[in-house]
């Protein structure tokens, strides 16, 4: 009990004394002396029972040696202590990595240098795309980075660097995991048409994030209503009364009838070509069609 008790104070000297000077050359010339005279005469298993002579067993030569010049051993040896090492780095690392694998948000509560890391950062948005948002401004526009993000999550798109939300091989990957990831989508997209007119052909409804330009152009909505029918909704005025672009509207979803003009609600082909694919489509035509009998006959059928 005794010679536990003497060992563990010997120790707490031995820590202490690293950082005051002259004392740190006084119990590092005696370590020295324990190190080459009287460790080499212990039996490795009392070695291993005594908390002192394993930390004395363990302590470096050179640093008992740096220790014996007062101040500036005190110094470089702190150093030593707090600066951490290649080895701290790595394990801090994978603790990282294993965190944000299980839980991709977690990267939010990352050191800036952590969330600067792009081992670490795509193992987050390849968990959870939304993650994108704490990853560093740099990382964020990243294309690799990015891509795993809105593979996982289209949405992830939002956090995107600006110049990023403008290329289409990032954009079209976020749409084809969800079309409303367009929202998101640089201005220059906006305004591309081979760009929509490719997006519009596989998610109709992306229709309603195109500039104005293009929602008036016909062949983009013809391919946007042909696709789904309420994409409709989205075309321009202009459109919204043009006969062929409605017909292939309500073709697909005779419900798309209620974004058509007022005067092709009163188009008697519109309107039974509306009713045959969906009955309750009645009621978005004109009041006079609404009890047209050739128009009545279709939904009795």
């Amino acid at each position: 009990m005794v010679i536990n008790f003497l060992s563990k104070a010997c120790l707490f000297i031995d820590h202490k004394a690293d950082y005051i000077p002259i004392a740190s050359t006084v119990v590092n010339l005696v370590n020295i002396f324990q190190k080459v005279i009287v460790l080499p005469l212990k039996e490795k298993e009392n070695l291993s029972r005594n908390p002192y002579y394993t930390h004395l067993n363990q302590k470096t030569f050179k640093r008992c040696a740096i220790l014996l010049i007062p101040v500036l051993g005190n110094i470089l040896v702190g150093i030593w202590n707090f600066a951490p090492s290649k080895e701290d780095d790595k394990d801090a690392l994978c603790a990282a990595i294993r965190s944000v694998q299980h839980n991709g948000m977690a990267l939010k509560y990352a050191s800036p240098e952590l969330r600067n890391v792009k081992q670490v950062v795509l193992a987050a948005v390849q968990q959870n795309g939304k993650a994108l948002k704490y990853a560093s401004p740099k990382l964020r526009n990243v294309k690799q980075v990015v891509l795993a993000a809105v593979q996982q999550d289209g949405k992830a798109l939002k956090y995107a660097s600006p110049k990023l939300r403008n290329v289409k091989q990032v954009v079209l990957a976020a749409v084809q995991k969800c079309s409303w990831a367009l929202e998101y989508a640089g201005e220059d997209l906006r305004n591309d048409r081979k760009f929509f007119l490719a997006v519009v052909q596989q998610h109709g409804n992306a229709l309603r994030h195109a500039s104005e330009k293009l929602r008036n152009d016909k062949e983009l909505v013809l391919a946007a209503v042909q696709e789904w029918g309420w994409a409709l909704r989205h075309a321009s005025e202009k459109l919204r009364n043009d006969k062929e672009i409605v017909l292939a509207a309500v073709q697909q979803d005779g419900s798309a009838l209620e974004y058509a003009s007022e005067e092709l609600r009163n188009d008697r082909e519109v309107v039974i070509t509306a009713v045959k694919q969906y009955g309750l489509a009645l009621k978005y035509a004109s009041e006079k069609l609404r009890n047209d009998p050739e128009v009545l006959r279709c939904l009795a059928g």
